[in-house]
């Protein structure tokens, strides 16, 4: 059959221009919604969430091409031919498909993170198409055996609970199994993880193999027996690379991505950061400010989360301001979460110390009082006032008592201490 004779006779032919409009109108805010600034894995990670939305359209074209295939009786027409050489120029149009919607919600999120910095990961492209060639391959099996009627809708459905349903199901780790966990894809510290993207494409891959399996013409018996053990090796080898998996699978990015610049102090940012200048420019005047007031400040301070001795996280913004700069500065001092004590169980009178101890550093630092206020609460904001008002010396004892209180569970919150002759640590 010539190939324009497929394309102007396929399914997926009008159905693209439907899935294109679909995606780009009705997806749009969704797909959009969480992308990091100038990132590429985020800007094509959310492009994943059109995923069960295009999958089931390649499921029902392909459906309705194995009908057609079907009701046209044309296996005993082409004899020399296998049915998976048949099957394949039909399939063709139906992948097309998948790839037009995916590249429309690509589209849609690139042009919103807009992305400048590195390559794409092309790695994510490779699991999308495997996973729409796996849906359009089972509808079309699923086509060969039932009527049309049946068929299309069935594989419609079934490829979108397939897809949709397990992100809402415990355990966690069997979302990634059918979609990749790619679609919460990542601040600027993060990469997809391998494993979750790996399992998607293994499973897709044991559906594509059964499916051409039972399009060759091996016997019966033996092709029940190869059939099953694909399927079986898909699944087995995709749950066991994504078993334990957490809701967001990401891996730490490397921190030999960053660029660090300066010297008291070394500020390290992610190249993909807008106005690095105002971060560290921000950075380094509330370093001062803390180290004025009798705080010790590392001389590195880094966006990479778990840094090394000598050096301080200080935030994983996507697009931070002056403020979330001192403020994330200020906050790197205390502890990340509460003490073993507390998450046994124990009671943690410190941790009403946190939001007016978090509000003092903010100030401290250079932060304006009234965004503050909003940050952390107008309460905690007043507390951090008040103890601003006492001497150097009683501000630096309040934090350091309070610095105490959130490490254990038994050392209670300082008070606030008597207003008196405040040194100038600004």
């Amino acid at each position: 059959m010539l190939w324009r004779t497929v394309l102007r006779s396929s399914s997926a032919t009008w159905l693209a221009p439907l899935l294109a409009a679909f995606v780009a109108l009705l997806l749009s805010d969704d797909l959009t919604a969480g992308v990091t600034h100038g990132y590429w894995p985020s800007a094509l990670g959310a492009a994943a969430f059109a995923l069960p939305f295009v999958a089931p359209a390649c499921a029902a074209a392909g459906a309705w091409e194995g009908s057609r295939l079907t009701r046209g009786n044309v296996a005993r027409w082409a004899p020399t031919r296998s049915a998976l050489g048949i099957a394949l120029p039909l399939l063709v149009p139906v992948f097309v498909l998948g790839a037009v919607g995916i590249a429309v919600a690509a589209a849609l999120t690139i042009s919103t993170g807009r992305p400048g910095v590195g390559t794409p990961p092309i790695g994510m492209v490779v699991v999308w198409l495997v996973i729409l060639a796996a849906h359009a391959m089972a509808g079309f099996l699923l086509g060969k055996r039932l009527p049309l009627v049946v068929a299309a809708p069935i594989a419609l459905v079934l490829s979108f609970v397939l897809t949709a349903y397990p992100a809402a199901l415990e355990p966690l780790w069997l979302r990634h199994m059918v979609t990749g966990g790619m679609s919460s894809c990542c601040s600027l510290d993060q990469v997809p993880s391998w494993r979750a993207a790996a399992s998607a494409v293994v499973l897709g891959i044991g559906v594509i193999g059964a499916c051409a399996l039972a399009l060759t013409g091996v016997r019966r018996q033996a092709r029940t027996f190869v059939i099953s053990a694909a399927l079986v090796v898909g699944l087995a080898g995709s749950g066991w690379l994504a078993y334990g998996l957490p809701a967001d699978p990401v891996s730490a990015r490397s921190d030999d991505q960053l660029q660090c610049n300066g010297q008291e102090p070394r500020v390290c940012l992610w190249p993909e950061l807008p106005r690095p200048a105002l971060v560290r420019e921000s950075a380094s005047d509330a370093k001062d400010r803390l180290h004025q007031a009798g705080l010790t400040v590392p001389s590195t301070l880094t966006m990479e989360e778990h840094p090394g001795k000598g050096a301080l996280f200080i935030g994983a913004w996507a697009d931070p301001t002056a403020v979330e700069v001192r403020a994330g500065l200020g906050t790197a001092l205390l502890p990340s979460g509460p003490p073993a004590c507390a998450q046994s169980g124990s009671a943690f009178p410190g941790a009403a110390a946190y939001g007016p101890t978090a509000a003092w550093l903010a100030m401290t630092a250079g932060a304006d009082v009234q965004e503050v206020a909003g940050r952390y609460g107008e309460k905690e904001s007043a507390v951090a006032k008040r103890v601003m008002k006492a001497s150097h010396d009683k501000q630096l004892a309040w934090f350091q008592h309070n610095n105490k209180a959130l490490r254990d569970c038994t050392t209670h919150p300082a008070p606030i201490p008597s207003p008196g002759a405040q040194e100038t640590s600004r």
